[in-house]
């Protein structure tokens, strides 16, 4: 159309010409060429905001969301409102309509809602780029001083399975006001400790059973589960300081050969780091690395890449259980069996290598932790600074990618830090060099 309206404005060709020539309606070619119609003008009416303005609403709805705040439906049309009125235009009805909200989707596609995953606060606050850094520099050291190899680096991590699965989508007529899919109602919850190396391997699994005795075990086919899987009970069920011993000695040694040293990754659990267990881990050359307070979801790569496939195939094979034998339920006598198809479906060698190298372990790459990452720490950084009275100025600097970090100095220009940020590198010195 543009090639067309300059032939006849330009080179004088005629509009009937331009027309044959480039393959477009006469009438359309006229009213762009008289000025009736604007180039690149689209069908229909005008929107009440300007096509800028509104890339600058899902701009900034799109940046909110990646700091952890962002709008729902309402309250984004409710700022959309007050957008327009700044910007002098008004929606009829004083809010944007469905219809409006409609047609932003079609003429942004990259606008969509979307369910978040629910993360603490304090994990956006901890998500410091000092912290994590430092974090990846002892990796880098202890990684180099003693040329671990990938089947050399292990990262060791707990998650609950409760016997009540989380039923999946189903077909179904549309409209259908009550849709139901049945469950056992159990919601026991079993622990389930995971090892796994950045070469792709994966130890046999330790399960955590509540109970006071081991006689609670005796309602499980433990035959079932995957092959040299190891038990334990707790009170709570849960991963305590002994069980992390005892999981550590029966299993994790066992499975890891007789080469030395190598290197445990493991999460902030108070069971993880006691002296017997750290004293274990020197007396036999293993290098425990502890991951920075609540930084696990980006940084743990059981995490990342292995418990969600997991739970899901775990979820899927209980459906399909309770979907084809309509009376049986999921209890202590079928678990180990369910267990044992989703733990063989989930933790392969691409999964495994996969999580390793989404968290910048191996091959040691800091970059693959996204600055996505770090956006929400931020907001925590400025608060804390407008709080805090004993800071006198602050820096800012910013990396090749735009990532802002502030840098606090006090009233004698000296640089304030973290006091956690010394204490993790101490305590990962201490640990490495014990």
């Amino acid at each position: 159309m543009a090639a067309a309206v300059a032939a006849v404005k330009s080179e004088g060709m005629s509009q009937r010409k331009a027309c044959s020539v480039f393959k477009i309606p006469r009438c359309t070619l006229h009213t762009r060429v008289t000025g009736k119609t604007e180039m690149g003008a689209r069908s229909g009416r005008p929107t009440r905001l300007a096509f800028e303005h509104e890339k600058r609403l899902v701009d900034y709805a799109g940046n909110r969301a990646s700091l952890g705040i962002g709008f729902g439906r309402r309250p984004f049309l409710q700022y959309a409102k007050q957008f327009a009125e700044k910007h002098g235009a008004t929606f009829v009805q004083g809010l944007p309509t469905d219809r409006w909200w409609a047609g932003m989707r079609r003429r942004h596609p990259e606008l969509r809602l979307r369910q978040p995953e629910g993360t603490a606060s304090v994990r956006h606050k901890c998500m410091d780029p000092v912290k994590v850094a430092n974090y990846f520099r002892v990796i880098q050291q202890v990684t180099e001083e003693n040329k671990l190899s990938p089947a050399s680096v292990w990262n060791m991590d707990e998650t609950g399975v409760q016997l009540e699965h989380k039923p999946g989508k189903v077909v179904a007529r549309k409209g259908t006001k009550y849709l139901h899919s049945t469950t056992s109602g159990n919601r026991e919850t079993i622990t389930v400790i995971a090892a796994v190396n950045a070469a792709g391997v994966s130890i046999p699994p330790h399960f955590i059973v509540k109970g006071k005795t081991r006689r609670s075990l005796q309602s499980f086919q433990t035959e079932d589960a995957p092959q040299d899987s190891t038990w334990s009970v707790s009170d709570s069920g849960w991963t305590k300081q002994g069980i992390a011993l005892l999981w550590f000695q029966k299993s994790f040694l066992p499975a890891i050969g007789s080469h030395r040293p190598q290197l445990l990754i493991v999460d902030g659990h108070d069971s993880h780091n006691f002296v017997e267990l750290i004293e274990d881990a020197v007396a036999n050359n293993v290098h425990l690395l502890e991951l920075p307070a609540h930084t696990s979801h980006w940084l743990q790569p059981c995490d990342r890449t292995l418990f969600g496939p997991l739970k899901r195939r775990y979820n899927n094979v209980c459906q399909e259980l309770m979907a084809n034998y309509p009376g049986v339920i999921i209890s202590r006598m079928n678990f180990c069996g369910l267990f044992r198809k989703a733990w063989d479906d989930s933790m392969t060698e691409s999964n495994i290598r996969a999580g390793f190298k989404a968290c910048g372990v191996f091959p040691f790459n800091p970059s693959a932790v996204p600055k996505e990452a770090y956006m929400p720490n931020s907001l925590y950084s400025v608060e804390q600074l407008v709080q805090n009275p004993d800071l006198a100025s602050v820096e800012q600097t910013s990396d090749a990618g735009n990532l802002i970090e502030y840098v606090f100095f006090d009233s004698h220009r000296q640089l304030v830090t973290n006091v956690s940020v010394y204490a993790l590198i101490l305590s990962c010195k201490w640990i490495l060099t014990s």
